[in-house]
């Protein structure tokens, strides 16, 4: 249970952070990732941070009980598998980012983050 609460305040609060940052400055933000995706390397880099972080995650906690804990461990398995695709197709990707320039329900994505956000931020903080 340790782990799940201290999970739940650094995922909690990285997410409120960075779901904030993006619904604050959705336009400069999808700039930022569109010159990130741009170089190869940075791209490649991203992709291997992001997939050790998810595969931190999924050893660390793999809770599936029916309760707030399971919210972690989907989390968890979501960014490993985001650090796979980055790796395998990163032109999907670059199209997906495209996407976001032109479909504002990527927004929704982001009010969806910061919910979960505040959900984990409850638990970890208050809760326990």
């Amino acid at each position: 249970m340790e782990i799940s609460i201290f999970l739940a305040k650094v995922i909690g609060l990285v997410s409120l952070i960075s779901a904030g940052a993006v619904l604050v400055r959705y336009r400069k933000n999808l700039s930022i990732e569109k010159e990130a995706v741009s170089n190869p390397a940075l791209a490649a880099l991203a992709g291997y941070a992001i997939l050790i972080l998810g595969t931190l995650l999924v050893v660390s906690h793999s809770v599936w009980t029916l309760d707030w804990r399971i919210v972690i461990t989907i989390l968890g398995w979501l960014v490993f598998l985001k650090g796979i695709g980055r790796i395998f197709f990163p032109e999907a990707v670059i199209r997906m980012i495209e996407r976001k320039q032109k479909n504002y329900w990527f927004i929704l994505g982001e009010i969806v983050m910061l919910l979960v956000s505040i959900y984990l931020l409850y638990y970890g903080f208050i809760i326990y």
